[in-house]
Order: C-alpha cells, then structure tokens, then sequence
C-alpha cells in the first residue's frame, strides 16, 4: 500500500480499496489480527483442547509469537518494507519462517 502511495497510484493493483485507505485498513489490519489471538487464547482455554492435547499449556508459547509476528508485519507495511501482497513477503521472510517454525514445534510439543 504505502509502495504504492509512493508511486503515487491512488488505486491499489488488484484490491477493492484505494491508496488513500492505508490508515484504516492498518487499523482495521492491526485489530483483527489482535483479535486473532484472543480467539486462540479462548481457544487454549476451551475443554476442546485438554480431549486434544496432552499438554495443552504449551499451546500459550504460541500467542506472543503470533502477537509478535503481526506486529512486525503490520510495523514494516508501515515503513514500505512489504510490496502490496503480504502473503509473498510471508513466504520469502526468514522471519516468518523462524515464527512458523517455532508455532509448529510449540503444537507438537503440546501433543
């Protein structure tokens, strides 16, 4: 978006907003990735996840890497470091892969 803003574009190539958008959709971005782990949260602490998991306690290492990685994303959007799809910049981050990495040994360890 903000790459975008640069170029000074005021459509976003292949999205349903405008360039001028970017303050509320960071918002709105930012919030309900927020939300996301609070739903996970409640999740961790549903009677579903003690059937599921042997050690269900661990599943709580995975909210401030996830917390963590939105952040970070929505922080580096901000500065224009992330071309408008941030599912590319998901798959080429070492980052994110480190993240995955982590959230997937958290989950098995919680098994």
């Amino acid at each position: 978006m903000y790459n975008a803003k640069n170029r000074q574009q005021s459509l976003a190539s292949g999205r349903g907003y405008l360039v001028s958008d970017h303050e509320q959709l960071a918002t709105l971005g930012t919030t309900s990735g927020y939300c996301a782990v609070l739903v996970f949260a409640l999740y961790i602490n549903s009677s579903a996840v003690v059937a599921l998991y042997s050690h269900p306690n661990r599943l709580w290492l995975v909210c401030p890497l996830i917390f963590y990685w939105i952040s970070r994303l929505w922080l580096l959007a901000h500065r224009g470091q992330i071309n408008e799809d941030p599912v590319v910049f998901a798959f080429t981050d070492r980052v994110s892969y480190v993240i995955g990495a982590l959230v997937a040994v958290f989950f098995l360890s919680a098994i």
